[in-house]
């Protein structure tokens, strides 16, 4: 085995020596020319991501403020007016996912507070203040943004109070409260003005 990469090595010195030879009798032209392809190549740039046209940008990018929760809904219809009110509805039922997902977090948070987090009435509670959520229809809710994309689609970005929010919410919750004696003490507004006050979830898009 030493003696083979000894032979190799030697091997290897002879062809050096060739190639070293070789270089001085070739073009210097030529080889600037073979360098700078070289440089050109190990410096060239990568290549950045073409944005998609048919996304808008509060989509990529959705607006955080801390007064106020986005929906974002969309559709592609061959009535204009017929997909515009459908991205709406769509951005409403958007901002009900959060809705819903905030009233969850709060109850699970009260109810982790009072040591009866596994208890049958307060998982009946949640359950029916979610069945009460998900149905909402949020027409305080604003249009903030209407955009069609290059492939026909239409987009809507909508705005909803938070402090609004809470006090719809409080109310459903405090109305629910009144059955159950584990809920009475619940400062239902207090509580889901601070949850959705410390929320910065992510509109979800709602397409269909």
């Amino acid at each position: 085995m030493v003696s083979q990469i000894l032979v190799t090595e030697s091997d290897y010195c002879m062809d050096k020596g060739y190639f070293m030879e070789a270089m001085k009798k070739t073009d210097p032209v030529f080889l600037i020319l073979v360098l700078a392809a070289l440089i050109t190549g190990c410096t060239s740039t990568p290549k950045t991501a073409v944005p998609n046209p048919n996304v808008p940008d509060f989509v990529l990018n959705p607006p955080v403020q801390e007064d106020h929760i986005f929906g974002i809904g969309s559709a592609k219809l061959p009535s204009v007016n017929q997909a515009l009110i459908t991205a709406e509805e769509r951005a409403r039922q958007s901002l009900v996912f959060q809705l819903y997902a905030n009233v969850q977090a709060m109850i699970t948070d009260y109810t982790r507070s009072m040591s009866m987090e596994h208890a049958p009435a307060s998982q009946e509670f949640a359950e029916t203040i979610g069945r009460q959520v998900t149905h909402m229809t949020l027409s305080a809710a604003v249009p903030v943004r209407r955009q069609k994309t290059p492939d026909g689609t239409f987009w809507v970005l909508i705005a909803y109070s938070k402090a609004d929010a809470a006090h719809i919410l409080a109310g459903i919750i405090e109305h629910e409260a009144a059955r159950y004696g584990e809920f009475k003490a619940l400062d239902a507004l207090k509580m889901m003005d601070q949850q959705l006050m410390r929320s910065r979830t992510k509109p979800e898009v709602v397409n269909q």
